[in-house]
C-alpha cells in the first residue's frame, strides 16, 4: 500500500476496512429486498460507529484513502476534474 503509516493508523482508529468477496455478495444478493440493487465485490470501509460506509472500491489503498478523507479530514475526497487537452495533428506525408 502506498500510504504513509500515520494515514493508515488514523483510519484504523475510526474505521474497519474489508474485502467483500464473491461468497459474501452471493449470500447477500440471494436475500436482498425487492428493488435493492445487487451487491458487488470489492473493498469497503465502515466507520466504527456504524453510521458511515462506502462500498465498491477497487483497491485497499482506495478504501483507506476514501475513509481518511471522509472520517478523519471530514471532507469529500478530491476527484478528477475533466480537462481539455490539445492534440496536434501531424501533417500528412
Amino acid at each position: 500500500m502506498w500510504l504513509p503509516n500515520n494515514i493508515v493508523a488514523d483510519v484504523e482508529r475510526v474505521a474497519s476496512i474489508r474485502y467483500l468477496d464473491r461468497d459474501t455478495c452471493k449470500n447477500w444478493n440471494e436475500h436482498r429486498r425487492a428493488g435493492e440493487l445487487r451487491l458487488l465485490t470489492g473493498w469497503c470501509w465502515t466507520s466504527k460507529t456504524g453510521r458511515q460506509h462506502q462500498l465498491g472500491l477497487k483497491t485497499m489503498t482506495a478504501a483507506y484513502r476514501d475513509a481518511w478523507y471522509v472520517l478523519v479530514a471530514k471532507e469529500a475526497a478530491p476527484g478528477v476534474r475533466p480537462r481539455l487537452r490539445v492534440v496536434s495533428r501531424k501533417a500528412a506525408a
